[in-house]
């Protein structure tokens, strides 16, 4: 079972997203756009997972008791890793900064990475091996394969790096299966929430 911890931004934030993006979909014609609907955050990539969902429920749970809501969360600003377009995710307030591939300064999340890091510790607890890479809050919206699309994906992420979305409070973090093939979706399968 292929499985990640992840969040979804509310319908409100996708759906302003969404029209930012659509404006320049049609300019970027070698990038396969991601559906809305599948947009979200992963927060820990878990891949095909030896324990059952509840375990691992049970080990998110644990990561993040006691732990508030975060406020002032927006989708804003954008960025690529190789093949990947994506938006990124800030937060009023936070005064971090990161730099993407691409060379667009965004403004990560406060509280979220400590968040991440409490939940690898309880999957590393659960004998699963997880990335210690560096943590980029984002959500991917295009994929490429071809370098012939580079330009243009540079050209999107330049308009979207202004984009600022609606912002909202995370309340909940999800325990997700990735059911891959020709129509991808994504089941989640235990929530934890924030008090």
């Amino acid at each position: 079972m292929r499985l990640f911890v992840g969040l979804f931004p509310p319908a409100e934030a996708i759906s302003h997203a969404a029209e930012a993006v659509d404006r320049i979909s049609s300019t970027t014609p070698d990038v396969r756009w991601v559906p809305p609907e599948r947009w979200h955050l992963t927060c820990v990539f878990l891949g095909d997972v030896p324990h059952s969902p509840r375990r691992v429920g049970t080990a998110l749970d644990q990561a993040l008791a006691g732990l508030p809501p975060i406020e002032e969360v927006r989708l804003a600003g954008a960025g690529t890793f190789p093949g990947v377009l994506w938006l990124g995710i800030d937060q009023k307030g936070a005064e971090l900064r990161a730099e993407s591939a691409a060379g667009v300064t965004i403004a990560p999340m406060v509280r979220l990475p400590s968040i991440v890091s409490r939940i690898r510790g309880e999957m590393r607890s659960l004998g699963m091996p997880v990335s210690d890479r560096l943590w980029v809050p984002h959500l991917t919206i295009g994929r490429w394969r071809s370098s012939d699309a580079e330009p243009s994906a540079t050209g999107a992420v330049h308009t979207l790096s202004r984009y600022g979305g609606p912002a909202f409070t995370v309340r909940e973090v999800h325990l997700v299966q990735s059911i891959t093939g020709p129509e991808p979706r994504y089941d989640v399968l235990h929530t934890a929430t924030l008090r």
